[in-house]
């Protein structure tokens, strides 16, 4: 294994853990790179409908399939997995049902919070590089 490889490898696990420190359940990481096979699917998914009311997904589609286009230079992507279920949800009956996502705080503000606490802690771990939607 090549130095690169290693430092590569133990960063990969710092970031798993500290991720999943801040309540992601899944982590993963992968190469900055144009999706050639999610973009077939995509379009499909689109074109079926299944996208409902949020017509924001068809927008800038060339941003969603290549992230280097999105944050030019990137060469890493980390995908972070959130379960935002609330086992306080009341299951009787009689109380009226609310979208798991929609009780107690705004799960954007919550996410927000913690991706910042991530990058936070990623530029103390390994040093900044003065571009936070870069290093």
């Amino acid at each position: 294994m090549s130095r690169a490889d290693h430092v590569a490898s133990t960063r990969k696990q710092w970031l798993v853990q500290e991720a999943q420190s801040l309540g992601f359940a899944q982590v993963g990481v992968s190469r900055a790179a144009f999706l050639d096979e999610e973009a077939d699917r995509l379009e499909t998914w689109l074109k079926r409908g299944y996208a409902g009311e949020m017509a924001y997904l068809e927008r800038n589609m060339d941003l969603r399939l290549d992230p280097r286009k999105l944050v030019p230079g990137a060469k890493t992507v980390v995908s972070l997995l959130f379960n935002y279920h609330n086992p306080d949800r009341s299951e009787t009956s009689d109380v009226p049902r609310i979208a798991s996502y929609a009780l107690g705080e705004d799960y954007h503000f919550v996410l927000k919070r913690k991706l910042k606490d991530l990058m936070k802690a990623m530029q103390e771990e390994w040093g900044g590089c003065g571009r936070p939607r870069v290093c």
